[in-house]
């Protein structure tokens, strides 16, 4: 199994929207997400991550099964802020492996919020990160009361 990491193209960002529309629509399960009943699709803007932040395809054996979306903050202050794996592939280590890559190839300070009211990515990024470092800090913030994850690398 060879999972990498692939920044996302402008000529590939089509893909990106296309996966964007799976995730949205899960993601609406546990936190309102913009969906339009016109053009029966979610919205969202990704226009940054062409710019100033950072859109990478999680791939394995050259085929592609979901991204992330990183936000770099500045003064290596990072932030993951989305990630999807197709579903045929979660509980396989995909997510895992392309997010040690990412944490591997930015070190900083990384702020990492988990979808509120969700116990699988809750325990997805339990696992993740504790698996990466053991000096993290773990606190639920915010109006949905989302666990946040704080730590440097």
């Amino acid at each position: 199994m060879n999972i990498d990491i692939k920044r996302v193209s402008e000529s590939d960002r089509y893909k990106l929207e296309n996966l964007l529309q799976l995730y949205l629509h899960e993601l609406s399960y546990y936190f309102p997400a913009d969906y339009d009943p016109n053009t029966c699709t979610y919205k969202y803007n990704i226009d940054k991550y062409f710019k100033d932040n950072y859109a990478y395809f999680i791939t394995m054996n050259n085929n592609i099964y979901g991204f992330i979306l990183l936000d770099d903050n500045k003064n290596h202050n990072y932030e993951i802020s989305e990630i999807f794996v197709v579903n045929a592939y979660k509980f396989k280590k995909i997510g895992e492996i392309a997010v040690n890559k990412i944490f591997d190839k930015y070190h900083g300070n990384w702020t990492i919020k988990a979808v509120p009211s969700s116990p699988l990515a809750e325990a997805f990024w339990d696992k993740t990160i504790s698996n990466y470092t053991k000096d993290y800090r773990k606190e639920n913030t915010g109006k949905y009361n989302r666990a946040e994850y704080c730590f440097s690398n």
